[in-house]
């Protein structure tokens, strides 16, 4: 769900809307977007607050389990379906962090991923959060899956370690914004390819605090093919993905194996 996070619509408007569409698309018996029931869906990073709007977001902080939580629980459980819930601000021990959610399809938190890379320097995000310390990389539907926020995508060292971890996928929720979009189109090909790995990333859309958001959510194969038709407008993205792809392109080009420097 490549969803619109714009200064025009309300943070709760916008939550009202984005939790109706993603039971619908769960439900595609309720939507025109998809033609059969999808295994999982994915949510951009900071959608409820904005991902450049660092202070409404850090107002929108919460919990998990939480009434946040608990909305997108019972639409998993309800359909059946894994939910990568995007990430919020989360209150946890005195602290705020940037944290992802993945549900499975009863209704269970399986993981949550906390952004270790702050982006804003002094400012932004590094300014009111700690950085999370822990990889996350779990089994889904997908295979081994690992989590990844943002500004993640700038650190290859954090993906060669969740490989060793043994991801096949990487799931990346954000909120990259449209100056540097070509950051993004090359170096999330970039991370499927040194991996091998399938590589997800869903990114927002719309204008934030001035900031506006670039788009171009993709699924992109352990050789580097993107699967999907980019776009920088709000829309649901359906990709069907072949989980042979990663044994494939690893067996085909075991580059992983000749790695000298570790």
């Amino acid at each position: 769900m490549q969803i619109s996070s714009d200064d025009s619509e309300s943070a709760q408007q916008r939550y009202q809307r984005v939790i109706k569409e993603l039971s619908d698309i769960a439900n595609p018996t309720n939507s025109d977007s998809l033609e059969k029931k999808p295994d999982l869906i994915m949510l951009p990073e900071l959608w409820h607050g904005g991902a450049f709007n660092i202070d409404q977001s850090v107002s929108l902080a919460t919990t998990f389990p939480g009434p946040i939580s608990d909305d997108i629980c019972d639409i998993a459980s309800t359909y059946g379906v894994w939910i990568h819930a995007g990430s919020f601000i989360e209150k946890l021990n005195g602290s705020l962090y940037n944290s992802s959610l993945l549900i499975d399809s009863q209704g269970e938190i399986i993981t949550t991923y906390k952004k270790i890379h702050l982006f804003g320097f002094s400012e932004g995000e590094s300014k009111y959060l700690a950085n999370g310390e822990e990889l996350v990389c779990v089994a889904t539907p997908l295979g081994m899956t690992a989590l990844t926020t943002c500004y993640d995508l700038r650190f290859p060292e954090l993906f060669r370690k969740l490989n060793e971890k043994g991801a096949t996928c990487i799931l990346m929720t954000s909120g990259w914004p449209e100056i540097r979009s070509e950051h993004w189109n090359v170096l999330t090909k970039a991370r499927a390819i040194e991996n091998q790995s399938i590589f997800i990333g869903c990114n927002g859309v719309g204008e934030t605090s001035g900031t506006k958001l670039c788009g171009n959510s993709v699924v992109i194969d352990a050789w580097g093919n993107i699967l999907n038709k980019v776009s920088n407008e709000e829309k649901v993205i359906n990709v069907e993905i072949d989980l042979q792809n990663v044994n494939v392109v690893r067996e085909k080009l075991p580059v992983l194996a000749d790695r000298i420097i570790k």
